[in-house]
């Protein structure tokens, strides 16, 4: 949809010009989930943006996942969110690998996806390439292309892909909407080390959070990842003060046995194809957000 500004206007007040009778909540919702060209070049969507007259706007809306209300279970561990033609995107539970490796050939996101729900869907041998990874001890969503160059324009493209994560974690940041800048390398221990300036074997990592709301005795944080590094958001989260709810590795509290609250819970990004805006997300199960004070939980169900 395309529409010439006649005056001065905010971009919610364009919004409820151009879908007329729309209430104030429904064209904030429009706002979320559309993408806006002005003059050809992308806007932020924020409801307040002051669009001048004569400007030409595009309004793009998103293709949306019709799962996003699906959530897994033990019994249906495989739930794909988006799919078409050339990319996949579907869930990957805690506990268990993005794709094998030599001791984990099998129990692995990429093996459970491609061998056990794919062939029998479609009785029919079929390949993916994995575009990114999750750490093993992260639930959340996985993409999946379906060609070989498919998977090199998506990752050729990566930093402009949007990547949202929800953290539980046992403190709250303050303040409570910040970046955190600072270089991390990896030891012979496995455990993510940050810098505050760059060393031998570093590597710049930037995360942005900000505080949702409390969950009894612990705190919600949406969390935006702007570089991909082993462990960032888990490091990155312990520097402040704000270890995530199960990461004992990060110095978090050791006494249960947690999954480690963290969840890859939205993509958004320009499909390499339709050149349209892709938003895929979900929202985790409840007990995500009720750890156990007292019992170990059990996560590794695959």
């Amino acid at each position: 949809m395309i529409y010439t500004l006649k005056y001065n206007t905010t971009l919610l007040e364009a919004v409820m010009e151009i879908y007329k009778g729309v209430s104030k909540q429904k064209a904030k919702q429009i706002i979320r989930h559309s993408e806006f060209l002005l003059n050809g070049a992308r806007i932020e969507r924020h409801p307040n943006k002051i669009i001048e007259a004569d400007g030409v706007l595009e309004i793009r809306q998103f293709e949306r996942n019709k799962n996003n209300n699906k959530i897994p279970d033990k019994n249906n561990p495989i739930v794909i969110y988006f799919e078409d033609p050339y990319l996949i995107v579907a869930f990957k539970p805690a506990g268990i690998l993005s794709c094998g490796n030599r001791e984990q050939v099998i129990n692995n996101s990429y093996h459970k996806l491609l061998e056990a729900f794919l062939l029998n869907r479609d009785n029919k041998k079929t390949k993916l390439w994995i575009i990114h990874r999750l750490d093993r001890e992260v639930e959340g969503l996985i993409m999946f292309a379906k060609s070989e160059t498919i998977q090199q324009q998506v990752k050729a493209n990566w930093s402009r892909v949007t990547k949202k994560y929800f953290a539980l974690t046992e403190n709250k940041p303050e303040p409570p909407v910040g970046t955190i800048e600072n270089w991390l390398k990896d030891t012979s221990t496995q455990k993510v080390v940050a810098y505050k300036k760059e060393v031998p074997g570093s590597k710049y990592a930037k995360t942005s959070y900000s505080c949702l709301n409390s969950e009894k005795s612990y705190h919600l944080l949406e969390v935006v990842l702007h570089t991909g590094r082993k462990n960032q958001i888990r490091v990155h989260l312990a520097s402040i003060n704000c270890p995530v709810v199960g990461d004992r590795k990060y110095g978090a509290d050791a006494s249960v046995v947690r999954q480690i609250r963290l969840s890859a819970y939205l993509l958004e990004f320009e499909h390499p194809v339709t050149n349209r805006q892709v938003l895929v997300q979900y929202k985790p199960a409840t007990r995500f957000f009720r750890p156990s004070q007292h019992n170990n939980e059990k996560y590794k169900i695959l």
